[in-house]
């Protein structure tokens, strides 16, 4: 986001003069609309980007900046009734009126429109694995974002869903965690539940059985302690595991928490040999009709197809 806000800068001091401070004010609110996804996103998880997602966020970035350029311009060279040339004739300027000017009566202000947006009801790859091949889940309401395979939930701190494939490292103390990672990944579905309800002071449910896409597998439920202290923490991150194939490992974790009392259900099902966890995160005081979205999403996944 830095060359983004680099660009915003130099753009603003073409406008610093009085007579377009609307060209100012107009572009501040095309660029407040195009940072509406929240930047704690990146916190969750330093995701893997793959070649399609470049692409999308190379359009993306690049649509953006059309649109800047555009209203700027527009601003700058004024309406169409004003567009002449070097041989344009000018049009004489009328007598200016003796008469006292009439007060035009203040507009009311209008209110800011409410911020639209998120999935459409309908299948979405929210990711793609070597070895699974595309993972498909269905969003069945509004209410939701996608954001580097994560999904969010809108209106909602840190709740949301993410997705992990294939061999990882739980660590065994998720304060202490940069120095208690395991020698061995954990390969099977078995190992990495075993390995998650091991951690300490996660307050850790009993594994139970479940199936996804009739694959079976088990779920458990990890609790980050109300009292724990992040600064006391490696990096002043509590984690709970890392991935190899993360491209910051193993100087950061892949998973790590946003907050005391944050709560993991992890769905971890064997498919064809690979464990994939999928992580649905929240808080004691999400609302429920939420946290049941999630398990429908889990539930709706589909893989390899």
């Amino acid at each position: 986001m830095s060359t983004d806000r680099d660009t915003t800068r130099i753009v603003r001091s073409w406008l610093r003069t009085d007579e377009h401070e609307s060209a100012d004010r107009v572009l501040g609110a095309v660029l407040d609309r195009l940072d509406t996804t929240p930047q704690r996103r990146a916190t969750w998880w330093r995701a893997r980007r793959t070649p399609t997602m470049n692409k999308f966020l190379t359009i993306g970035l690049g649509a953006a900046a059309v649109i800047v350029v555009l209203i700027v311009g527009v601003q700058l060279l004024g309406s169409p009734s004003g567009v002449g040339g070097p041989g344009a004739e000018s049009t004489p300027t009328p007598e200016a009126s003796t008469a006292e000017p009439t007060a035009e009566p203040t507009a009311e202000p209008t209110p800011e429109a409410t911020p639209v947006g998120g999935l459409e009801p309908g299948p979405y790859v929210i990711w793609e694995y070597p070895d699974v091949g595309p993972i498909t889940v269905t969003i069945a309401g509004p209410g939701w974002d996608l954001d580097d395979g994560i999904l969010f939930a809108r209106g909602e701190d840190d709740t949301g869903m993410l997705v992990f494939a294939g061999d990882l490292l739980v660590y065994g103390d998720p304060c202490r965690w940069s120095t208690t990672m395991p020698d061995t990944p954990a390969t099977t579905v078995d190992e990495l539940v075993a390995a998650l309800g091991s951690q300490p002071s996660r307050d850790a449910s009993e594994p139970v059985d479940i199936t996804v896409a009739g694959y079976a597998g088990k779920a458990i439920t990890l609790h980050v302690p109300d009292d724990a202290v992040f600064s006391e923490c490696d990096q002043d991150k509590f984690a709970t595991l890392a991935d190899p194939a993360d491209p910051d490992f193993p100087e950061s974790p892949s998973r790590y928490h946003q907050g005391p009392g944050q709560i993991d259900e992890f769905w971890v099902v064997d498919v064809d040999g690979v464990p994939v966890a999928f992580d649905l995160t929240y808080w004691n005081e999400t609302p429920q009709d939420v946290i049941d979205d999630m398990h429908a999403i889990v539930e709706s996944a589909t893989f390899g197809e």
